[in-house]
Formats: C-alpha cells, structure tokens, sequence
C-alpha cells in the first residue's frame, strides 16, 4: 500500500487569505487522493470456506473499508497448492484454511508476517491463541459422526460403534489429502489412540471419500450410512435445512480445530491485510460465525451447538502435531490405499 505524505505548508508571518485557499485545496486533493488509493486496492484472500460466511464477510469489509477482496474459495489443500504454483509471483495476501497444521507449517517454513498488534487478538480462546501472532483463529470447527437417520436407528455414541456389523460397507471417511478438518483429525486421533481403529474400520469396509461435502452428500443420498470424521458446521447446517440426518461428538473425545487466517510474508498489501484480519476478529464477524453455525473463535465454552452441551476435547500441541503430521498421514494411507 503506497503511503501518502500530507506535506504542512508553513509560512513566516501573517497567512494571507491566498495562501490558505492554497493550503486548503492541497489537503484536500491529498484527502482525495488517498481515499481513492483506498478504494482502487485489491485484496487477494484465499478462504476455506464455508462460502456463505466468506461472502458475508467479504461484502462488510469492502463496505466498511472501500478495499476491494479478490477472493479464492476451495478447499485447504486446494489452497496450498495454489499458493506452492504461485511462489514464483506470488498472488495472495490472506490465507483462510481449515487445518492448524498447515498454518502452522506455513509459519515454520518463515511465510507469515507478524501483526503484534491485531485487534482482540487477546480475546481468543486461549486454546487458539498464536504466542508468534502469525495465526490468528477467527473461528474453528469439530468433527463428530455424521449418520442418516433413516439407516441408522440407534445413534452412535462413540468413534468405535462404527466398527459394528451393521455398519459394514457404510462408513466414509473424508480425503485428508484434500480436506484439512480431515487431515488435522486423522493426524491427532492417532496421537490420541494410534491406528488399532483405522485397521478395524477397514476391515469393516470404511472407504476414503473425497472432501467434506463429497461425504456428507453420499449420507444425506443414503449411499453410505456414516461419516467418520464429519465437519460439525455442514452436518449442522444440512439439519437446519430438513435433512435427515443426525450428528454426535463422540464421547471419548474429539478434535476442535482452530481456521486460522493469516498474513502471507510476500504480501503486497500489508496494511490492507492486518485491517482484515482485525476484521475478521470483530465482534460483529465473530457474531456471524456463530450464526454459520461454527465456533466463534473469541468464544469460552465449548458446546455443541445443538443441545449446548460440552465437547470432550482433545489437547492439542500443534507444533508437535506438525511435526508427526508426515508420519500419521503415511500410516493413515498405508490402512487405505
């Protein structure tokens, strides 16, 4: 963002009527001139979804700021691998994904700014806090079980009921490859518990489907009959609008997982870019995630947004799950493939 310098014009003695007329219309070609530099900035940012909060949130900054958003919406690991083609001329400013891990890799690897002073940053979740200030979780989703209630009399209660005979052949399980809700839950549950259940679903004939909606869609069809590792917030919103389908968080636990935004190192727009992340923490969008049936990043109890009742957690050490990220991914495929 080119910075403007508004030039004092200071003279020895009396001002005469001129020279402020003068002064005058120079401040306000300068006021001008930076409003209109304002309005004719484009921010990239690159979303994880879900589109509707994107959109949302897009249309009130640029009405509350004059900036325009070029956006990107895909999946996390649609992102990244856009981001790795452009590295040679990179193109955005703002990154958005469903997966901590991968932020945490990006921060890793030295691509992240640092913005010490974002707005209610310190009114996170302590559990989604950023001590570099490089990621900063406006919001964050879980997974559960989603079923078909039509299918499924008797709800599952935990991960392990979806080894059971009636569920043979009927089990899904989003691609950690292209979803990052799914990548960073398969990398933790083996932190968890390691892979005695993944065989067992396999031999229960669990298949890998695609992203998020690819699996929700095959339950909600009826083609399969569970989702292993659903998203909470998709789940909720198809049950909201009539389908006939159920979700539970297991009770032995499950992953919540921050989406972190943040501020690419190679960003053209920097101050642009830390106005929209102090957007994004606003109350106003905090409010909005709710509503998109996610968890406000700023929230301090942890419920399940159908019954306000508690998530059993899993703690979750992100730089450490980085780091057995590679391994838990390759024993995941080596169960799948």
């Amino acid at each position: 963002m080119s910075k403007l310098a508004i030039i004092t014009l200071s003279t020895l003695g009396v001002l005469t009527l001129g020279a402020t007329i003068y002064t005058n219309s120079h401040r306000s070609k300068a006021v001008n001139a930076a409003s209109n530099a304002t309005e004719q900035q484009t921010l990239t940012v690159y979303a994880a979804g879900p589109k509707p909060l994107s959109d949302q949130i897009i249309k009130g900054f640029e009405h509350q700021t004059g900036i325009k958003i070029k956006s990107f919406d895909g999946t996390t690991g649609k992102i990244l691998s856009k981001v790795k083609a452009e590295q040679a001329n990179p193109q955005a400013d703002v990154l958005i994904l469903a997966s901590m891990a991968a932020g945490v890799d990006l921060q890793r690897n030295g691509q992240l700014l640092t913005y010490h002073d974002a707005k209610r940053a310190q009114q996170l979740n302590p559990a989604f806090q950023d001590k570099h200030q490089q990621l900063f979780s406006y919001s964050a989703s879980a997974v559960g079980i989603t079923y078909n209630k039509q299918q499924v009399k008797t709800a599952p209660t935990d991960w392990s009921d979806l080894t059971k005979p009636e569920f043979r052949n009927q089990i899904t399980i989003p691609d950690p490859q292209t979803s990052g809700s799914s990548l960073d839950f398969i990398n933790t549950y083996q932190m968890q518990h390691g892979n005695r259940l993944l065989k067992a679903l396999k031999q229960n004939g669990a298949e890998m489907g695609g992203a998020n909606k690819e699996v929700l869609d095959a339950v909600v069809t009826g083609q399969k009959a569970a989702v292993f590792g659903g998203v909470d917030y998709m789940s909720i919103a198809a049950i909201k609008k009539g389908e006939r389908i159920g979700f539970v968080y297991p009770k032995s636990g499950t992953l919540v997982n921050p989406r972190p935004a943040m501020i690419l190192k190679s960003s053209r727009h920097q101050t642009a870019a830390k106005k929209f992340v102090d957007y994004l923490l606003s109350a106003k969008v905090q409010q909005q995630v709710e509503q998109n049936h996610l968890i406000a990043g700023t929230t301090t109890k942890l419920t399940n947004p159908l019954n306000n009742q508690p998530i059993n957690t899993y703690r979750v050490n992100w730089q450490r799950a980085n780091t057995a990220l590679t391994d838990n991914l390759a024993s995941f495929k080596q169960v799948f493939n």
